[in-house]
Formats: C-alpha cells, sequence, structure tokens
C-alpha cells in the first residue's frame, strides 16, 4: 500500500526539515564558536559539522530508512525493555 502525500504535507515537511538544518542556532553559533576557537578554528568547523550537519543528516536517513517516525525507529528497544 502506498500513501501518497498531499501538497500541504511536502510544504510542512520542506519548512520542518529546513528548520531542522538552518535554524537561528546554526547561523549564530558558529561565528562565534570560530571567534572563540582561535588558532583552532578548523578543529573546532569539523566538530560543529559533525554534531550540527552530520547529525541531523543521520537521523532524516535513519527514519526514512525505517518509514515512520520515533515509534517505528524505536519499536526493537521498547520491546527488550519491556521484557
Amino acid at each position: 500500500m502506498t500513501h501518497q502525500l498531499k501538497s500541504r504535507d511536502i510544504i510542512a515537511l520542506g519548512f520542518m526539515t529546513f528548520a531542522l538544518f538552518v535554524g537561528a542556532g546554526n547561523i549564530i553559533f558558529p561565528p562565534m564558536v570560530g571567534l572563540q576557537a582561535g588558532e583552532h578554528v578548523w578543529t573546532a568547523a569539523i566538530g560543529f559539522l559533525i554534531t550540527a550537519v552530520g547529525l541531523p543528516v543521520l537521523t532524516v536517513v535513519a527514519l526514512a530508512k525505517v518509514g515512520g517516525g520515533q515509534w517505528c525507529y524505536s519499536y526493537p528497544w521498547r520491546k527488550s525493555a519491556a521484557a
């Protein structure tokens, strides 16, 4: 069974994904980190890219792979935790 998304749902998902990756923290925080890092600016940039870009992308891919939300993703752990 395939589920067809409505245009309204696609727009809402687009805004949600945009807000996930380009929130106010991702606009304000990187220059502050770069300033405070001093000569270690590239180490700070790599750490920021891993945590602010890499982890959200990994989350979106994982949720898309299981085909649902947090309940589909956490099902194996919920089953073993209840035992």
